[in-house]
């Protein structure tokens, strides 16, 4: 059976308290400086889904987005391949640099390694110019 998967890379406020996707700079929330680094359990539940027909120049089509629930209310806006999974279900998110892709919870229980991209190259934020 293959290595469990890495924890999230996330940031936490140590004057608010807030949890958050990581950023260059002060807390989104209170603005105060002293954000650190936080890693989440990758286990998450899936609050919405959707599959954009007409996804910007450089895309793959249809582009399928999840919105997730991890540990601490914090929710990610993640890259959901084929088939995309349904709302309530259980997923595990993994980091791919500054992307964040899902894959059903079964596949890293079963020991199957890396999120399949379903046939597709890897996304990132910058199409190709």
């Amino acid at each position: 059976m293959s290595a469990p998967p890495p924890p999230l890379p996330l940031s936490k406020c140590s004057t608010c308290h807030a949890r958050f996707v990581p950023v260059d700079g002060p807390c989104p929330r209170c603005g105060a400086a002293t954000v650190e680094p936080y890693a989440a359990r990758p286990d998450g539940t899936v609050l919405a889904v959707t599959a954009l027909e007409v996804p910007p120049p450089g895309w793959e089509r249809p582009h399928g987005l999840a919105l997730v629930e991890v540990e601490d209310a914090v929710r990610l806006l993640v890259i959901a391949g084929a088939p995309l999974p349904s709302p309530g279900s259980h997923v595990v998110v993994r980091a791919d640099g500054a992307v964040y892709r899902v894959g059903p919870a079964e596949q890293v229980e079963r020991g199957e390694g890396e999120v399949p991209t379903a046939g597709r190259a890897r996304l990132s934020f910058e199409p190709p110019r």
